[in-house]
């Protein structure tokens, strides 16, 4: 393929399964790299003498560095130019996330303001008692409800609705995305096309979680979504966080305080991969940690705790 832009699209399709429509030499690019709406964790840069690029995902962690004709050997010279390209390119992506996380940020705190804290009878505790958690009083404070969050599907906005948020907080302390559930004024899950949607990111999602409770004597446990971890909390006597996803799960950052983890684990192929992620990073830390998983596959500790009512989740004592 002798057309270097073709060629620089070809590469970032195959390594990302997305690419600009159009590619424009000498520019940092945005791009989805999902069907999202909003979705611009894609970027690319063709260098301006079409001898090199970079491209990545910011979502995936992905960054790679590409070059045309990779079968004849570079120069000194050119070695030294393509470096200079890169560090360049680096920069000025780095500089565009901090701009566009800072951004994020303030739509972010914005949006947290107006959610208010709960109060029994509302949406949000309605939802929750029928998930299974009726009489559970107070509910984290973290938890809080939006009365009229609007909803979009693509760019177009298909109503309000009342909404459970919940923040997603660094290690740092910092808020980097809001997690959104879409209810009905009755406390069940809105017919809409995505029901639970996380906000763009102001930072990092790795080492971040829901903060549902503070660890208690060293202790804490940490479950992937909300309900897992209300039900695995309710079952086991631990504090426990949500991770938001299987991912996020195996790349948490427990509390300097925390000597002792428990993980409660999804029945699933992500969920058993990334308990175990999570329990070799808390071994190398000099964390005890246990995991545990329930015994129907497919299954969390939330369904657990709706199937059977009140539990006790065994071993998990840590």
């Amino acid at each position: 393929m002798h057309d270097p832009v073709q060629a620089f699209k070809v590469a970032i399709l195959a390594a990302l399964g997305h690419a600009p429509d159009v590619i424009e030499p000498g520019r940092l690019q945005r791009f989805a790299t999902s069907d999202k709406r909003g979705d611009s964790a894609g970027w690319c840069k063709l260098f301006a003498d079409l001898r090199g690029g970079v491209y990545g995902c910011n979502r995936a962690g992905v960054s790679e560095t590409w070059q045309a004709n990779r079968d004849q050997p570079m120069t000194r010279q050119q070695r030294a130019e393509l470096a200079k390209h890169v560090a360049e390119a680096a920069a000025e992506r780095e500089a565009e996330q901090r701009q566009q996380w800072a951004e994020n940020a303030g739509r972010i705190a914005r949006l947290w303001a107006q959610c208010v804290p709960l109060v029994a009878g509302d949406p949000v505790t309605l939802y929750l008692k029928r998930r299974g958690f009726a009489g559970v009083w107070p509910l984290p404070a973290c938890l809080r409800l939006h009365r009229a969050l609007p909803c979009w599907d693509g760019d177009k906005k298909i109503g309000t609705h009342p909404a459970m948020v919940a923040p997603l907080v660094a290690p740092d302390g910092r808020i980097v995305a809001l997690h959104r559930t879409y209810l009905t004024a009755d406390g069940r899950k809105a017919d809409v096309p995505t029901v639970k949607k996380l906000t763009a990111t102001a930072g990092p999602l790795a080492g971040a979680c829901i903060p549902l409770h503070e660890p208690q004597r060293g202790v804490i446990g940490i479950a992937e979504g909300i309900e897992t971890a209300l039900a695995a909390w309710l079952a086991s006597g631990l504090p426990t966080v949500a991770a938001y996803s299987a991912g996020n799960l195996a790349a948490w950052q427990w509390p300097g305080s925390v000597q002792r983890l428990a993980i409660f684990a999804d029945n699933d192929r992500a969920g058993r991969e990334s308990a175990d992620a999570l329990r070799a990073r808390a071994f190398s830390a000099g964390i005890g940690c246990e995991v545990v998983t329930p015994s129907d596959d497919g299954t969390d500790w939330c369904d657990v705790w709706a199937q059977r009512g009140a539990v006790t989740i065994e071993g998990a004592a840590v």
